[in-house]
């Protein structure tokens, strides 16, 4: 059931708005007349010199420096109200987080870089995050960007398809601000603009995953185990394994984008790691594969609305499907649509599908009693937003449910503006569905959560 648990202590950062002054300038008037106290025996004829304008000095225009500095202050904390004997009321976390950024914009270098440092007191945890470092050259034709970068492809809500780059779950089941889901990767990318069409070339050497739960205090499936997973994860640890760092493991991206009509089209080629890790039962490891992806996505107007689709084929190492540790080949297809309503309201549908190639070899691979996924996966996601009081307020509610898992995941959000440097932001996360599905495995870590952050 949910709770809110006395013992609660759901600290918050509030952070207030800075008080501006404003000045005044007053400009001297002109003096005019003669003086009344002038001698009987002055020549009247003679008037009164007008005093001399002086120009104004000529000022430089002043340089402007060689960073942009901005940045922020954040808390963002969560608290579960799915409890359990083994996963009580309690805050998730009470992350304390403070952004530099920096940005270079020259004529042909540029340079752009966020760091975070956090802190939270209540995992008993600091450090700090480079979450984007990199550096730019452009011309006309082309653009070069070295350094790390949160790359993102697809059009896609909260569904990827084409988009293979590694993201933080952790973040998003804990209710971080969405821009958290992404992470950045060390990559080499350039951009080549010829004749109204863009060609993408991505070149990542060295392998980043995704961020999963590991055990604390958030629940997770372990497929070892076939249980909830959470506070005992450290007497019974999952070891994962990445890929070495060598050349022959880059990952490699090419996308090639343009305008048919008013659709804009992409084509993507991918050929590197899958970032979601799979069980090795042998091992009792997570391990990643090798995954080639090629895909296309659209999205345009129709009718008023905004349409959107997008198609992926993921190819594997287990061509035949008889490897339980490696996912099977799968097709994958998005179609979404969009429409604006009156008073700045927004709704949006997604319908996809998910279809596994060698569905027999794979459900005869598979270990005694463990868990089936279904041959074709189906998701329906909706959204609505609006805003108030001259766009200081956003409410938004997202909405998923997987008609074949029988699992969901509902976010429900208010975001208020209380200056141009300071907002605020309330939510909720529910996760529900049996515990070895996608979005059911979380449904202990259903949450409450707030965040409160000062710009500069």
């Amino acid at each position: 059931m949910y709770l809110w648990g006395s013992k609660c202590k759901f600290g918050l950062v509030l952070l207030g708005a800075f008080v501006i002054s404003c000045g005044a300038s007053w400009a001297d008037a002109p003096v005019e007349g003669t003086d009344s106290t002038a001698s009987e025996t002055a020549d009247t004829s003679i008037q009164p010199e007008e005093p001399a304008i002086e120009e104004p000095a000529a000022t430089e225009p002043s340089k402007p420096p060689f960073f942009e500095v901005h940045g922020f202050l954040q808390n963002n904390s969560s608290q579960r109200i799915n409890t359990s004997s083994q996963f009580p009321a309690e805050l998730l976390k009470m992350e304390n987080r403070a952004q530099l950024e920096l940005i270079h914009a020259g004529t042909k270098w540029g340079w752009h870089s966020k760091t975070d440092a956090i802190w939270d007191p209540d995992n008993r945890f600091s450090r700090v995050d480079i979450r984007e470092a990199y550096l730019t050259n452009r011309s006309s034709r082309l653009d070069l960007t070295l350094g790390k970068e949160i790359i993102t492809w697809g059009v896609g809500d909260l569904i990827f398809l084409t988009d293979i780059f590694p993201k933080d779950w952790v973040a998003f089941i804990t209710g971080a601000p969405i821009e958290y889901l992404k992470k950045g990767s060390i990559a080499a990318k350039a951009d080549y603009y010829v004749r109204g069409t863009t060609i993408e070339g991505i070149w990542i050497p060295v392998f980043e995953g995704d961020t999963l739960p590991a055990g604390n205090k958030l629940a997770f499936f372990s497929p070892f185990q076939e249980v909830l997973m959470g506070r005992d994860f450290k007497s019974r640890p999952i070891n994962t394994v990445d890929p070495p760092t060598t050349f022959g493991n880059s990952q490699v991206g090419l996308r090639v984008s343009r305008m048919i009509q008013d659709y804009d089209a992409s084509l993507y080629l991918y050929s590197g790691w899958d970032p979601r890790p799979s069980p090795n039962f042998a091992s009792s490891s997570l391990e990643h594969h090798r995954l080639k992806m090629p895909g296309l996505s659209f999205q345009g107007p129709f009718r008023g609305s905004l349409v959107s689709g997008e198609f992926a084929y993921y190819r594997t190492e287990d061509t035949s499907g008889t490897n339980p540790a490696i996912p099977n080949p799968s097709l994958r297809w998005l179609l979404g649509l969009e429409r604006t309503l009156t008073g700045n309201r927004v709704v949006s549908f997604q319908f996809y599908q998910e279809l596994m190639t060698d569905y027999g070899a794979y459900t005869a691979s598979l270990p005694p009693g463990f868990p089936r996924q279904p041959r074709l996966d189906t998701v329906l996601t909706a959204r609505y937003r609006d805003t108030l009081r001259r766009e200081t307020v956003k409410r938004t509610v997202f909405a998923l449910y997987g008609p074949s898992q029988r699992d969901y995941f509902i976010n429900a959000e208010w975001r208020q503006d209380l200056s141009d440097t300071v907002w605020y932001a309330l939510g909720v996360n529910l996760f529900g569905g049996r515990a070895w599905t996608t979005y059911g495995q979380f449904r202990r870590d259903s949450n409450l959560y707030v965040t409160v952050r000062r710009g500069f």
